[in-house]
């Protein structure tokens, strides 16, 4: 493994490349995940290894081991930490103790205003740890300029007209994502922006309380409100959203302009139903059907403005 950078995934060489670290391990308990350009081998003990598929993974995979020790340095919450780091980019770290459940916060969100209001206000708070703690000087050109979502307008735009054939929608929809494009050059004083945060990428208590975030695949130094673009639900309810905000600024957080959330919300959601492509309406290719997409895509639009 010390002689080659790529491989495919595959539990025996994951078995050889930790054993060339001490690290053994039977390969019926490692558990492979695929992801673009890298995979991870989930292993007992609450450890996982990153391997890149090539050279793009490399870099990914680099890039966010370099954004978890920012947060390990600064931060008081809890992120995964890199244990090992192979001369050829593979890596081995530890993960937030726990089981994410996104599906299950989201319906007791929905459920509970009260626990909604709880983990809002956490959430926030953990915002603010991560954007006021890390040193603007230690944010970098190594880190991403920009969130890789949505992608860009034309490819949105293309994808669209293949998911629906409601001409008044699509309208509706390019012209907040114009009205996106320009918004965003706006920017305010970058901080390091997960820009994916949201419950497929935290571990909860049963009480609300955050016990730490993980996936900074995406990390971005961008704009704060990037953060908070998926606390709003396709619920009418924002009990989870305001606690958050408020949270936030208690802790000394920049203001939030709730508008301009609004609108990175309603960019993310049109992408959403724009990416997916040629899934049938009950498919669910980043976790919602079809009628589910299009309810937060019109609601999202509505609240935009």
């Amino acid at each position: 493994m010390n002689d080659i950078e790529w491989m495919a995934p595959d539990p025996a060489a994951v078995v050889a490349a930790l054993a060339g670290i001490g690290f053994a391990v039977d390969p019926t308990e490692i558990t492979l995940l695929v992801r673009d350009n890298r995979f991870a081998a989930r292993l007992p003990g609450h450890r996982i290894a990153w391997f890149p598929t090539d050279p793009h993974g490399r870099e990914r995979l680099s890039r966010e081991a370099r954004t978890l020790a920012l947060i390990e340095r600064h931060c008081g919450f809890r992120a995964p930490r890199l244990i090992h780091r192979s001369a050829t980019g593979w890596q081995l770290r530890s993960e937030v103790p726990g089981t994410a459940d996104p599906f299950g916060v989201y319906q007791r969100v929905r459920d509970d205003r009260h626990f909604a209001a709880v983990l809002g206000a956490d959430l926030g708070r953990v915002l603010a740890d991560q954007h006021l703690s890390i040193p603007p000087r230690e944010l970098g050109d190594w880190l991403l300029p920009s969130p890789a979502w949505p992608p860009p307008l034309a490819q949105v735009a293309a994808d669209l007209a293949r998911v629906t054939g409601d001409r008044a929608l699509i309208d509706e929809a390019m012209a907040l994502l114009h009205r996106y494009e320009a918004a965003k050059l706006a920017l305010a004083e970058p901080v390091l922006a997960h820009t994916d945060f949201g419950f497929h990428n935290m571990v909860l208590t049963a009480d609300g309380a955050v016990l730490g975030v993980f996936d900074y695949d995406e990390a971005a130094r961008a704009d704060r409100h990037y953060d908070f673009r998926y606390l709003l639900l396709d619920i009418q309810e924002e009990a989870l959203f305001t606690a958050a905000v408020e949270a936030y600024e208690a802790a000394g957080g920049q203001p939030i302009d709730l508008d301009r959330v609004r609108l990175f919300n309603a960019a993310s959601a049109i992408a959403f139903l724009a990416w997916r492509g040629d899934a049938g309406p009950d498919e669910k290719p980043a976790g919602r059907t079809l009628a589910e997409d299009l309810r937060w895509v019109r609601m999202a639009l509505d609240r935009a403005g």
